[in-house]
């Protein structure tokens, strides 16, 4: 069943005459901006101006006023002071979450070096979900010695609120969380670059096994097949098997030995695949130990750099499965580093 608000219903009606000068001068800035930038950009930590622009409305805008914006902003903006509204611990979430969703847009995104894409609705999804993370490193900080907080509050100077607090509790979190996902699973038309994010947030497990397995095989992106191979049902089987070359995470989630024989022929095309190290880490049987063996000796021998290094991630996929085939190919690979 789709979910479907009138955003006019849900907002007060306010014209660009709320906006003060200062923030009216910002909006309009970032209104001409095309894609979310983090703080710092390029190899040399450029600051970028584009964010700037968000900090500024951060700091100087009231609730009304972010509201507004984000109500009648382009997408740039939906996707910064979205990030501020949950800062604010705004009740507008779950409205504002539903009417994303159901005019969901793509957002160029650049962070650092590495450009991206994200959503506006996977934008506002993540962020409140990193609060549990933050409320993590807020409890770690307050066992640091009193020489290292100092050091912290130095390294990020004004940004150190950003880092260090939130209004919010694990509690709270959870219970928006859980009604953003009601949202998700129970709307037909969500975009697959949102429910990707979201499926991923939250390492691939969701509930409701139907309404995971119609996204599945809407969309077939890895991050939908390997949720609906969580729920471990051989019926599915046949579909993971059809859908091969996106379903080797998915593999990983429901390591079922009638794969054996497909990842035997899909190995010479995926020496550098991640997500193929990680289905083949997954079983412990000797047939697709020699698949293991074979890329490892394939990688160790080439002569360009970069293909080695991935025999680093190799390992790190090996490392997440107790297997003795795995731990016996750690110690060869430990031996290729220490050569």
């Amino acid at each position: 069943m789709k979910i479907k608000y009138n955003i006019l219903l849900l907002f007060p009606i306010v014209t660009f005459s709320q906006l003060s000068e200062k923030v009216n001068t910002i909006y309009k800035g970032l209104l001409q901006k095309d894609r979310i930038e983090s703080q710092n950009l390029g190899y040399s930590g450029e600051e970028s101006s584009v964010y700037k622009m968000y900090e500024e409305l951060d700091s100087i805008a009231n609730d009304e006023e972010i509201l507004f914006m984000v109500q009648n902003g382009n997408d740039v903006v939906k996707g910064y002071l979205s990030l501020v509204m949950v800062d604010r611990k705004s009740e507008k979430l779950i409205q504002l979450f539903s009417n994303y969703i159901n005019d969901d847009k793509k957002i160029k995104f650049q962070n650092g070096c590495v450009g991206d894409i994200s959503t506006t609705a996977g934008q506002l999804y993540g962020y409140l979900f990193y609060q549990k993370e933050k409320i993590d490193l807020i409890k770690n900080y307050e066992n640091e010695s009193d020489e290292l907080k100092v050091t912290l509050k130095e390294y990020y100077g004004n940004n150190f609120a950003k880092q260090y607090k939130t209004k919010w509790t694990k509690k709270e979190v959870d219970s928006v969380l859980n009604q953003f996902n009601e949202i998700v699973i129970t709307n037909d038309s969500i975009i697959p670059e949102t429910i990707d994010i979201i499926f991923e947030l939250n390492n691939y497990k969701f509930k409701n096994y139907e309404r995971v397995k119609y996204f599945a095989h809407k969309y077939m992106t890895r991050e939908t097949i390997a949720t609906l191979a969580n729920f471990q049902n051989k019926k599915d089987l046949p579909f993971f098997l059809q859908n091969i070359d996106n379903s080797f995470l998915a593999i990983s989630k429901f390591p079922d030995e009638s794969f054996i024989k497909i990842l035997q022929n899909k190995e010479n095309e995926n020496l550098e695949n991640l997500d193929y190290y990680e289905a083949i880490s997954s079983i412990c049987n000797e047939d697709v130990d020699q698949i293991k063996r074979n890329i490892f000796d394939k990688l160790s021998r080439s002569v360009n750099i970069f293909t080695q290094e991935y025999i680093q991630y190799l390992d790190e996929a090996l490392k997440k499965y107790s297997c003795e085939y795995n731990s016996n190919l750690q110690l060869e690979i430990e031996k290729f580093h220490n050569r």
